[in-house]
């Protein structure tokens, strides 16, 4: 299979060689006729010299020799009339002797005529043509050097193109491609950095979207093994416990139809309801959630506060609140109390832990900044839950702010838009949390 460096050098220097063989072929042409024109004149000039001195001098015989191609015949007009236009008046131009093409030049004689002929295929313009061929090759030498450059000039650009979609099809990394060359190289350059922007973003958004909802998997399945195992050791009620599940398996059938989502329609968020919410439900069950872990660690699990009623999706709610409480009891040690409160129009978590240093609190909700920070002594999460929770409080319309400080603890704040009791009606709209 050719390249296609190979097929434009190919093209480009035939097209640069058929360009150059007319243009010999033409100077030829060219220096031929001008050969001839000087010829004509020099065998013109000859004829004049020639007839003037046969006109002083009366006493000539005819005569038709040849010498150094040209053939001088003196006889009479009338011999002459087969070469010549007209015997009577002296002329230059083309003639056929002896079944040849011939530049003559005719002059009048007292009683006869003078007519000089010389060939019209001279070897004369051949060094010429030898020049003119010399310089064809040299021409087409430097037209294989252009050609050759002009095809790794084209090719370049489209190899470091090939080169940059393996790597994007291998998903590494590459430099974005130059802007070099001709203005369609350039343009083309441009649009394949922006389509491999766009594409990696894709893959990091679906990417952290994957991760996150691995993430989200735990609760659920975590509040329906402890449930499935009380019930097995007769620690809970029937009912109960079946509640719970059922419950937890909604979520779980949420989570995998974020996915099916991702996967069928190529999304790469979370879907948010709006619905009114009570806060303080919404506290309970985070508590009820984590009061296990929260025995198991010694942290004290508190729940302060009244009825309040936002503008939120329940179940990412409690996914947000179950985040920041998880992450609580990382923080807390023995002895210490994580307290959850439902305030108006505010959930708050508050621990008793070390806090996070002034220079990390603006970093908090990035993906794995606090990883390898916090939660030394046990189990750490994926690194995602902070993350997790600003996406979807910002989607609910909300917002989600910190206060700590070495020594003194940390206080997540959720804020939300305040929704007066249970005349609130449930919006049909739904909006998406964008995975960052």
């Amino acid at each position: 299979m050719r390249t296609l460096r190979g097929r434009l050098f190919g093209v480009t220097l035939a097209a640069l060689a058929l360009t150059l063989a007319i243009t010999v072929a033409v100077g030829a042409t060219l220096t031929r006729r001008q050969v001839d024109r000087v010829q004509a004149s020099a065998l013109a000039s000859r004829a004049d010299d020639l007839a003037v001195q046969r006109r002083r001098n009366v006493s000539y015989q005819n005569q038709n020799r040849v010498s150094a191609e040209i053939r001088v015949i003196i006889d009479t007009r009338a011999h002459l009339v087969p070469y010549v236009p007209n015997v009577n008046r002296d002329s230059n131009g083309r003639t056929t002797y002896d079944g040849k093409e011939e530049l003559y030049s005719y002059r009048t004689l007292p009683h006869r005529g003078l007519l000089l002929l010389r060939p019209q295929t001279s070897a004369a313009w051949r060094p010429f043509l030898g020049d003119l061929l010399v310089a064809g090759a040299a021409g087409a030498a430097l037209a294989a050097l252009l050609s050759f450059l002009v095809a790794r000039s084209v090719v370049r650009p489209i190899r470091r193109m090939r080169d940059a979609t393996r790597a994007i099809a291998s998903d590494a990394s590459h430099e974005p491609l130059p802007r070099g060359g001709t203005a369609e190289l350039a343009a083309l350059a441009d649009a394949f950095n922006q389509m491999s922007d766009q594409l990696a973003a894709s893959r990091e958004a679906e990417r952290n979207f994957l991760l996150s909802v691995s993430h989200e998997f735990k609760t659920p399945l975590t509040a329906i093994r402890g449930y499935a195992e009380g019930l097995a050791d007769g620690a809970f009620d029937a009912d109960e416990a079946a509640r719970i599940i059922g419950i937890e398996a909604s979520r779980l059938e949420r989570l995998v139809r974020d996915l099916l989502d991702l996967a069928r329609m190529n999304r790469s968020e979370f879907s948010v309801r709006t619905e009114p919410v009570d806060l303080v439900e919404i506290v309970r069950e985070v508590v009820r959630r984590h009061d296990g872990a929260a025995a198991q660690f010694g942290v004290a699990l508190v729940t302060e506060g009244d009825e309040a009623w936002v503008e939120a999706d329940g179940d990412r709610l409690l996914q947000a609140a179950s985040n920041l409480v998880e992450n609580a009891l990382r923080e807390t040690p023995a002895g210490g109390t994580v307290t959850v409160r439902s305030e108006p129009g505010r959930l708050l978590v508050a621990d008793t832990g070390p806090g996070i240093a002034a220079e990390d609190l603006p970093r908090v909700f990035e993906r794995f900044y606090l990883y390898d920070k916090i939660g030394k002594d046990r189990p750490v999460g994926s690194g995602l839950g902070l993350a997790i929770v600003k996406q979807l409080v910002v989607a609910m319309g909300g917002d989600v702010t910190i206060e700590s400080g070495l020594g003194r603890g940390t206080t997540f704040v959720v804020s939300l838009r305040p929704a007066y009791g249970r005349s609130f009606e449930v919006s049909t709209t739904s909006k998406s949390a964008p995975v960052s």
